[in-house]
């Protein structure tokens, strides 16, 4: 049996037991620091989403009021014969994504009467559809050409085949219904199909709406539906109504 003094077996113990609460304290200092990594990643990832819902809330709202000022002074909206469609008589124009929206044509057609811009080949060449050359709407210029997003695609650095057009912050194309017949009462059902009959309709002579983060019509488990059946919860996707 190893023999030592009463002084050092007390310093070997109390180093021991010196080490046992480093080791203690660092684990829980670890401990600590995950807690608090996971308490702050939603601080700084999850503000973006409602800041972005915020933002194209804010965008349909102005698009609708530039349609109306248009309206107001031409007393008609545009007239942009390739955007006609609907369940009887072409009964309203739309502009937007043509396959996950279901709109007839690009929204470019549209602002480009919108922001009085003559575009050859478009709608408002030669200001056709904008004479007055009044300017109703004007977002900035979309970030990333190669996924352009919360914005316009105008500038060389996008490509042709989008100029014009009007992107939410999540990359789609706002979609915008407007109502041809006069009744200011928009049946919504071709874009939701549980917006129907006339309680459901929009009662607005123009609609428009942002597909959201998913980019489809309605939400997950209800897709081309407004809102998910039997439940209470905000719609899925940014609409003006």
């Amino acid at each position: 049996m190893a023999n030592c003094g009463i002084n050092s077996c007390t310093v070997k113990t109390h180093l021991r037991s010196q080490h046992a609460l480093t080791l203690i304290e660092l684990l829980v200092g670890i401990a600590v620091i995950a807690i608090l990594v996971v308490l702050l990643i939603p601080a700084f990832i999850s503000p973006r989403a409602p800041a972005n819902r915020s933002k194209a809330g804010t965008v349909v709202k102005d698009i609708v009021n530039a349609c109306k000022n248009y309206a107001i002074e031409y007393g008609h909206f545009p007239a942009i014969e390739a955007a006609k469609g609907g369940w009887e008589k072409n009964r309203y124009l739309s502009f937007g994504d043509i396959p996950a929206g279901k709109c007839k044509v690009d929204n470019g057609q549209l602002f480009d009467v919108l922001r009085a811009i003559p575009r050859a080949g478009g709608a408002n060449a030669a200001d056709a559809l904008n004479p007055n050359k009044q300017k109703y709407f004007e977002q900035p210029i979309a970030v990333d050409p190669k996924s352009p997003r919360d914005g316009f695609a105008d500038g060389t650095t996008f490509p042709a085949a989008i100029q014009g057009q009007l992107f939410d912050p999540w990359g789609k194309q706002y979609c915008i219904i407007l109502d041809t017949d006069g009744d200011e009462v928009i049946d919504m059902k071709e874009f939701f199909s549980d917006l129907t009959g006339p309680e459901q309709s929009v009662p607005f002579p123009v609609a428009a709406f942002s597909m959201a983060k998913d980019g489809q019509r309605g939400g997950k488990g209800y897709e081309g539906q407004f809102r998910k059946p039997n439940s209470s919860q905000p719609p899925d996707d940014v609409v003006s109504w």
